[in-house]
């Protein structure tokens, strides 16, 4: 592979690492306007320990994906948010050879403490994200969510995590 290629190759998986944990930011802050537009051009919903969708996904659909966060997230506080902290980490990056698509498996453990749960571990799972670059920017075609283990939700679901 020459250097160019190599360039693009390092680029592309930067950018891509750069947007999985964006989301971590923005959902951590309570950002659901923000969350539902970097997953405005994607399949979005919970998958299996393959990868492929369980259940009802949104399709590039970001009023839908804003949506589905507000009415499974329970926030606290002013200005609200989930009090959560998401840890992505494992981030396994593919290219393809010319550079325009990526695919990505990452592992997310979600943190939670609130005014009456203590800073504890309430997920842990895996994200399955796919993007392309579109109008000159990289964006998320797919995440879907695998969720392995869960703790204490009390706190942080408004209702059952049900495909």
């Amino acid at each position: 592979m020459g250097l160019e290629k190599t360039i693009e190759r390092l680029a592309a998986i930067e950018a891509v690492r750069d947007l999985i944990v964006s989301y971590s930011h923005l959902i951590d802050r309570g950002e659901l306007d923000a969350v539902a537009d970097l997953f405005a051009d994607a399949v979005y919903g919970l998958g299996d320990g393959d990868g492929n969708p369980v259940g009802a996904v949104t399709d590039r659909d970001a009023a839908a994906v804003r949506q589905a966060n507000e009415a499974f997230i329970r926030m606290h506080g002013d200005p609200p948010s989930p009090r959560t902290k998401h840890v992505t980490t494992n981030i396994r990056v593919t290219v393809t050879d010319d550079s325009t698509e990526a695919s990505a498996v990452s592992y997310v453990t979600v943190l939670q403490g609130t005014e009456t749960l203590p800073l504890q571990p309430i997920l842990v799972g895996r994200y399955f994200d796919r993007f392309a670059v579109l109008d000159g920017r990289w964006r998320f075609t797919q995440r879907l969510c695998c969720i392995d283990h869960t703790g204490d939700l009390t706190e942080h679901a408004q209702r059952l995590l049900h495909p």
